[in-house]
């Protein structure tokens, strides 16, 4: 009898439990994306490059772990900064946060040995 009482609410903590999980999963698949997007923007000075390193970098690494990815790269001065923003897998349509990590580091130059 007291299995039939307890066992929604365990059914519950164990959902609960695989989303924070899925989200802790797809923060990390973000965090990747936007590391690879900020690396080839800020060699190449291209912000464009760097958002379509981005993607393909989702595409790969991300597949099935981040949805609706969305990579923007900005120049800020002298550095690039890449956001990425998207979903992470759901288990349940009722609460599924977002996930959105930042980049930022200084565009590379290449100096002549004096």
């Amino acid at each position: 009898m007291e299995l039939a009482l307890y066992m929604p609410l365990l059914m519950l903590v164990i959902l609960i439990a695989v989303q924070f999980s899925l989200n802790y999963l797809g923060n990390a698949a973000a965090s990747a994306v936007a590391r690879e997007a900020a690396r080839v923007a800020r060699i190449s000075g291209d912000r464009a490059a760097g958002e379509l390193a981005g993607y393909q970098y989702a595409a790969n690494v991300g597949r099935g772990v981040l949805v609706q990815v969305d990579v923007q790269v900005v120049p800020v001065g002298d550095r690039m900064r890449a956001v990425v923003t998207g979903k992470a897998q759901e288990v349940s349509p009722l609460f599924v946060p977002g996930v959105r990590q930042t980049v930022e580091g200084p565009l590379e130059e290449f100096k002549v040995d004096q």
